[in-house]
């Protein structure tokens, strides 16, 4: 497992740009999850109402069209931070600095191969950067060894503070291979066997990282759907169930078009020790109600979930 981490001071100005102070929906979603329903603000100061939304950008996209769809989401006043993915394209540092010019902060790696493949951006007036780091799970693997090649993945942690309060929000943003599910289980292949031990080693992040509220994205391409139903061994519910959340577990899927017309694997998720769903809960985290955007140019609709911060 390799890790690497920067501070602000290390990252402001080389990884930070601009570093200044509907299709119809399946008929048959998974059982046993809530209805719609207002959320109601539960007893407790409120922090903040913050909108977090996670977005594979496919690299494989026209510059254009990708710069059109950065500026679509990051125009859209119900988002605060976005968790990016397959963000290793052509494009993406003009995307990162037109972005800057609009009042966004980034993190992300750069590498001799260019842009990394993950990256977390933020409004630069609501938070500022406290640190970064990427820990790998697992090298890449070539056309000689997997019918579909992924590179070498991980996630990446970024701890934010909010300006106004001072308090800290971290976001684990993360993408596992491609081609690990069928039906409702996970392939016998070598993407789901490295997808396995990756989420085993993701299950251990939201325990540890810092964070008055800790919160993740990802493209996590098994469909919530199909593994809320069945609980694959080793797959999404089992490994991530008593440490993280997903808004799809607590809001359902009522009314969230899934990508691709049939799959929910754009996730965005409270870690359990900061979740809050009923007042007694010690979390400072509620799920208000989530949305994914149609009208992208991306094969992804991007997902965009609003959380009450409370005050502990």
């Amino acid at each position: 497992m390799r890790v690497r981490r920067w501070v602000a001071v290390a990252v402001c100005g080389t990884l930070l740009l601009g570093c200044t102070d509907s299709s119809s929906e399946p008929d048959d979603p998974a059982p046993g999850l809530p209805r719609p329903a207002p959320v109601e603000q539960l007893p407790g100061r409120v922090v903040d109402t913050v909108g977090v939304a996670s977005f594979n950008v496919y690299r494989h996209l026209p510059r254009r069209d990708a710069m059109a769809d950065a500026v679509r989401l990051t125009r859209d006043e119900q988002v605060d931070v976005i968790g990016w993915q397959e963000t290793r394209a052509d494009y993406f540092p003009d995307v990162r600095r037109r972005l800057a010019g609009r009042g966004w902060d980034t993190w992300q790696l750069w590498e001799p191969a260019g842009p990394f493949w993950l990256a977390v951006s933020w409004r630069r007036d609501r938070f500022s950067l406290v640190e970064g780091s990427w820990t790998e799970a697992h090298g890449g693997a070539g056309p000689q060894r997997t019918d579909l090649p992924f590179p070498p993945r991980g996630y990446i942690v970024v701890t934010l503070r909010h300006r106004e309060s001072g308090k800290l929000l971290t976001v684990v943003d993360t993408h596992l291979n491609q081609g690990i599910e069928t039906g409702d289980q996970l392939q016998d292949t070598l993407n789901a066997d490295y997808a396995k031990e990756h989420l085993k080693l993701l299950a251990q992040v939201w325990d540890r990282v810092p964070g008055d509220l800790v919160s993740g994205t990802g493209d996590y391409n098994f469909d919530f759907a199909d593994d809320f139903r069945a609980r694959p061994e080793g797959g999404v519910w089992d490994t991530q169930h008593s440490h993280a959340t997903p808004s799809y577990e607590v809001l359902g899927l009522d009314g969230v078009a899934p990508t691709r017309g049939s799959r929910w694997i754009d996730y965005v998720w409270i870690a359990d020790r900061t979740l809050r769903v009923e007042a007694q809960d010690r979390g400072t985290g509620q799920f208000v109600r989530h949305e994914s955007l149609g009208g992208f140019a991306s094969d992804h609709r991007p997902l965009v979930v609003q959380i009450r911060w409370y005050d502990r």
